[in-house]
């Protein structure tokens, strides 16, 4: 088949983009003919060889509206892409359905799947509206207008389906996403002690919450003398005052280490290495760090709320938290864990991971382009 997969920022390292590198690798391994529609790639994140790359082309124009002169820009690019390219499939890994729209009053023909994180764009409140524009993002009321052009949804959770069908009045379905292939490599040092490591992962943004880890970081210490707290992530443009601030304030507190942009092989090893994981944000829609740090068998502490639930089993491989004293509590309780449990607790994490292999994703996802 012919697709092509479009993304309007993979120079950013997050979860959706990762896991939009993982569909690419896979798709090609079957044998599509893959190309890529995005402003621009870290090369260094998204390694890939014999797909076409085609970029979105900003245009010097001067409409007097960063939104015209975006939408204007990719829809040049996207006309560019189907006159060379001429794609059978196009699937959208963000939520702006504009793209679709653009493709099928191009292509009336090409088929097209939306993958959707969340059908909100949350973060883009906490920030300047013009900052995601130029990012080419759109506004939601803008979005919402082209719920027409995808001939299939497919989203991360069922937390995330239950929110489509909110927001947006449609039926999707759950394909649930995928581990990067490093990640399926089970521990060399399972059962083996690890030092006192708390460790947290992913973009550094407000909604992530690592502030609120900085700020009770003291009180683990207070009980667990030797514990550190380690912040592994990607800086954000759009986040860069809440990431400024979140270098200031762990500055002032011993025993917390900041890891900005971690390769992939220095991210498994920091998985390696912890004895628990953190995901402080509440109300996640999936969490691909959650299953990254089960795959290295590390034990989990989240908020009981949104799509985290359909991964982690209270007690069993990680801790549900129902507010920020419990959070607390479970992250002492975990580093305290005797050895027996938290072996225990390690292969039950390990177990649950191996459900989200790349080949179960993109095998899905093939199935459902052979059905529209």
């Amino acid at each position: 088949m012919r697709i092509t997969l479009i993304h309007p920022h993979l120079f950013v390292k997050g979860g959706g983009e990762r896991l939009a590198k993982i569909l690419v690798l896979g798709l090609k391994n079957f044998g599509d003919e893959i190309s890529v529609l995005t402003s621009s790639l870290d090369h260094d994140f998204f390694k890939v060889k014999d797909v076409k790359v085609f970029p979105i082309k900003k245009l010097s124009l001067n409409f007097g509206s960063v939104m015209l002169n975006s939408l204007t820009s990719i829809a040049y690019s996207i006309k560019g892409l189907i006159d060379e390219f001429n794609p059978e499939i196009v699937i959208s890994m963000t939520e702006d359905l504009v793209n679709l729209g653009i493709c099928k009053l191009l292509k009336k023909e090409v088929k097209t799947i939306q993958y959707v994180h969340f059908p909100v764009e949350e973060e883009a409140k906490t920030v300047y509206s013009d900052v995601y524009l130029e990012y080419f993002r759109f506004p939601e009321w803008f979005n919402k207008s082209f719920l027409w052009a995808a001939d299939k949804i497919l989203c991360n959770s069922n937390y995330t389906k239950k929110a489509i069908k909110k927001f947006w009045g449609l039926n999707s379905e759950v394909v649930y996403p995928a581990l990067d292939p490093i990640f399926m490599q089970p521990p060399k040092n399972l059962g083996e002690p690890r030092e006192n490591i708390v460790l947290c992962a992913g973009r550094f943004t407000k909604l992530k919450r690592q502030d609120f880890l900085v700020k009770i970081f003291p009180k683990i210490k207070q009980k667990i003398l030797d514990a550190k707290l380690v912040l592994a992530g990607f800086p954000d443009e759009r986040h860069k005052e809440f990431y400024d601030k979140l270098l200031v304030e762990a500055s002032k507190n011993k025993g917390i280490e900041i890891y900005s942009n971690p390769s992939d092989e220095e991210l498994f090893k920091l998985y390696s290495k912890a004895k628990v994981f953190c995901h402080p944000r509440i109300g996640e829609h999936f969490g691909l760090t959650i299953v990254e740090a089960m795959s290295q068998g590390v034990p989990v502490v989240a908020y009981n709320s949104g799509g985290v639930k359909e991964t982690i089993t209270h007690g069993k491989n990680g801790f549900l938290a129902n507010n920020d004293e419990e959070f607390l509590r479970y992250i002492i309780k975990v580093l305290s864990l005797k050895d027996v449990e938290w072996l225990k607790m390690q292969k039950a994490g390990i177990k649950k991971a191996k459900m989200f292999s790349p080949t179960r994703f993109t095998e899905k996802i093939r199935k459902i382009i052979q059905k529209i």
